[in-house]
């Protein structure tokens, strides 16, 4: 057989068969036969050729908020300035707080019956008084990694800050209590337009991460310079707030029958 040396790579030697001899710097050598298997394996024990992996990439950021199936916490435009924006307007954007992970949500609805005591009974008797709705418990996760999730992180918690304030003083609606948010989540038949007033908030500045300074190299000149923890938690409680007369409007059978997209769909009864 008359060998070829292909092109400017002396390491790999091909014959007039198809074979090819390949050699390695470890001194190791790799044989292939005509139909490019390698040598001496029998049929059936080649290796499996390998599938090329491939990613879908999709943007998180949806073409409007109403397309936005993130848990996220809008706000009246009236508490979105400066401060509460962030660097390039995020929040404003967003019209207001969203969770960048998922969140983990927990909420109680109950039923309560009375139970009168009675006289010569064998058995208690049960009346129904009352339906409540508990506390939305939303408890998320934050990271900063450069200038921009810093202006987000110090935004959100100025805006939680004036969200669970009354306002007073020089304020032109002075006396009003803090403002009714919406509290939307996953699709029309989960957390879809929920009317809520923030009751508590807790922000953690953990001891065990890095922390980001914002400003280091420039103060910013809405922010100026802060630290803020690279990973910390936020847990936000939100109180549903129903008007008088959405609690009037509401009707069983409007529950079980009207659709997405609906009226009645849209007032956020949970």
């Amino acid at each position: 057989m008359a060998e070829n040396v292909l092109g400017p790579d002396p390491t790999i030697q091909q014959f007039d068969d198809g074979s090819s001899i390949k050699r390695f710097d470890d001194g190791s050598v790799l044989v292939t036969d005509s139909e490019g298997g390698v040598a001496g394996i029998p049929a059936g024990a080649e290796p499996n050729s390998i599938t090329p992996a491939t990613v879908n990439v999709r943007s998180l950021r949806s073409s409007g908020v109403e397309n936005d199936l993130r848990v996220r916490i809008r706000v009246p435009d009236l508490y979105l300035k400066k401060s509460t924006a962030g660097i390039y307007g995020e929040l404003y954007n967003l019209k207001g707080i969203i969770f960048p992970y998922t969140p983990q949500i927990s909420y109680d609805v109950r039923a309560e019956y009375s139970s009168p005591q009675l006289l010569h009974a064998n058995f208690p008797q049960h009346f129904y008084t009352r339906s409540t709705l508990g506390t939305i418990q939303i408890q998320g996760r934050i990271t900063v990694q450069n200038e921009k999730d810093a202006g987000v992180y110090i935004a959100t918690i100025h805006l939680l800050k004036s969200l669970t304030k009354m306002r007073t003083a020089n304020d032109t609606v002075a006396g009003s209590p803090p403002p009714i948010c919406r509290l939307q989540g996953y699709g029309d038949y989960m957390l879809n337009n929920v009317p809520v007033v923030i009751t508590t908030y807790r922000v953690d500045l953990p001891e065990n991460v890095d922390y980001f300074t914002m400003g280091k190299e420039q103060e910013n000149n809405i922010y100026g310079k802060n630290t803020v923890p690279t990973i910390s938690q936020l847990t936000v409680n939100c109180m549903v707030m129903y008007s008088r007369r959405e609690i009037q409007e509401f009707s069983v059978t409007d529950w079980l029958t009207k659709t997405k997209g609906t009226d009645f769909r849209n007032k956020g009864f949970i």
